[in-house]
C-alpha cells in the first residue's frame, strides 16, 4: 500500500533506513550523502509503532500495518490522551533499560492478540510495574489539522520536540557535520548497550514505503568466526550459507543462515566450495530434528569436508525454540538475531571458529544490566 496522502486513524507504509555495513569510509559517506550535515538519532531497540490520534480516538499500528491493542500499555495510553490530534512514527522501548534488556521488556509486554479475560489478568499482574515502557518519537507526520510529511525533516522535528509527556518523548538527536563525531557517538552508544544510530538527511521529506539513502542506519555487531556447513543455491550459484559453531566434543552446531550475495562473495564461495558440496550430512554436524521437516531451511547441499571459515556479524542473540542446533537442549537452542556475512576468513583455521559455549556467554552478557 503506497500512500500519497495521510488519513488519520488509517495505517501507512513507513519510511525505513538502509544499512550500508560498517566500511571504513561509512562516516564520510554519510556526511557526503547528506550534503555536509546529518541528523543523527539514537536507534532504540524495540518495536516500531505508528500512533494516530483524532479527538478521543487513538489507534496504533505495527510496521506491518497490524493494529496494536493500546490497553496493553496503560502508561502510554494515559500520555496519549493528553496530546492534540497527531500522527507519530515511534519506537516502543523499555523505560529503565537500554539495548537487548530493554527489548526484552518490550517482548514481555507485547501481545499480538489477547482476549478480554487474558487482558484483565495481564493488567492485574506485575508485568507493567516490572517492565515499564515508553514511546520514543522520531517523526511527526500530522499535528493539529496540518499534514507534515512533505516538510523537511528539520521542520517536522520542531513538532516532535513539542512532545513533553512522561512516557512519550522525542528521540535523542544531534546535528553533526564531522565524520569522526558520528563515529565517536556511535562508539559510546554501542559501548553502553544501545543498538546504534539512524542518520537522516536534514531536508528529507517522509517517503512512504521507501528505503533510501536519506535515512542510513549504523548498528552494533558482534563478530563471529563460523564454519560453513551448508549451502543454499539459486541458478547454480550459492545464494545463502548455513553456518555453525563448534562444541566441546568437536561437533558442529548450526546457528545462522546468512545471505552470501553481499559484495560478490557468492561467486567466490561457489568457486571455493563446488568440490565440497554433498547431499549427505557430515557425521560431525548436529542438526536440529525440526529441520528434517522444514524444506525452506534445510540446505540444498552440505559441505564436506568442513574447512571454510566466514566472519558473520550478529546484532545480538536469541535463545528458544527454533530450527538451529547450537546448545540444543529441551528443544531450545541459540541463534543469531539479524546476522550478515562480513567476509571470508582465509586467514582462519577451522579449529579457530567460535565455540558454542562462547555463544552462551555472549547471550548472558547481553542480558546483564
Amino acid at each position: 500500500m503506497k500512500t500519497e496522502k495521510l488519513t488519520v486513524l488509517k495505517p501507512f507504509e513507513s519510511m525505513n533506513p538502509i544499512y550500508l555495513g560498517n566500511g571504513s569510509n561509512l562516516y564520510n559517506d554519510i556526511i557526503e550523502e547528506h550534503g555536509g550535515t546529518t541528523c543523527a538519532e539514537i536507534k532504540e531497540d524495540g518495536y516500531r509503532m505508528q500512533v494516530h490520534k483524532k479527538g478521543e480516538e487513538i489507534k496504533a499500528f505495527t510496521r506491518s500495518l497490524n493494529p496494536i491493542n493500546l490497553e496493553l500499555f496503560p502508561e502510554i495510553k494515559d500520555s496519549l490522551n493528553r496530546l492534540p490530534d497527531c500522527i507519530l512514527d515511534s519506537e516502543l522501548a523499555g523505560s529503565s533499560k537500554v539495548g537487548i534488556s530493554g527489548f526484552s521488556d518490550v517482548k514481555k509486554r507485547f501481545r499480538s492478540k489477547i482476549g478480554r479475560e487474558s487482558l484483565t489478568e495481564y493488567l492485574e499482574s506485575d508485568l507493567i510495574k516490572k517492565h515499564p515502557l515508553h514511546l520514543r518519537v522520531f517523526d511527526t507526520l500530522y499535528w493539529e489539522d496540518r499534514e507534515l510529511s512533505g516538510l523537511p525533516l528539520t521542520e517536522r522535528r520542531k513538532y516532535t520536540e513539542k512532545l513533553d509527556e512522561k512516557k512519550i518523548t522525542p528521540s535523542q538527536q544531534r546535528i553533526i557535520s564531522k565524520p569522526d563525531e558520528i563515529e565517536e557517538w556511535f562508539s559510546w552508544l554501542t559501548n553502553n548497550k544501545y543498538e546504534g544510530l539512524v542518520c537522516k538527511k536534514p531536508d528529507s521529506s517522509y517517503l512512504f514505503g521507501k528505503r533510501t539513502h536519506d535515512w542510513i542506519k549504523i548498528k552494533r555487531a558482534e563478530l563471529l568466526d563460523l564454519a560453513v556447513v551448508g549451502a543454499y543455491t539459486e541458478n547454480g550459484e550459492i545464494s545463502q550459507l548455513l553456518c555453525a559453531t563448534k562444541n566441546y566434543t568437536g561437533q558442529y552446531e548450526t546457528i545462522a543462515k546468512v545471505n552470501a550475495n553481499r559484495e560478490g562473495m557468492h561467486e567466490t564461495l561457489t568457486s571455493m566450495l563446488k568440490d565440497n558440496l554433498t547431499k549427505i550430512k557430515p557425521k560431525k554436524l548436529i542438526l536440529n530434528p525440526s529441520i528434517e521437516k522444514d524444506s525452506k531451511n534445510r540446505p540444498n547441499y552440505f559441505i564436506n569436508p568442513i574447512n571454510t571459515v566466514v566472519e558473520v556479524a550478529a546484532m545480538n542473540f536469541n535463545y528458544g525454540k527454533n530450527w538451529h542446533s547450537c546448545g540444543l537442549r529441551d528443544e531450545k537452542s541459540y541463534s543469531l538475531r539479524i546476522g550478515w556475512l562480513k567476509r571470508i576468513r582465509d586467514d582462519k583455521r577451522i579449529d579457530q571458529i567460535t565455540r558454542s559455549d562462547e555463544i552462551k556467554t555472549l547471550y548472558n552478557l547481553e542480558r546483564e544490566n
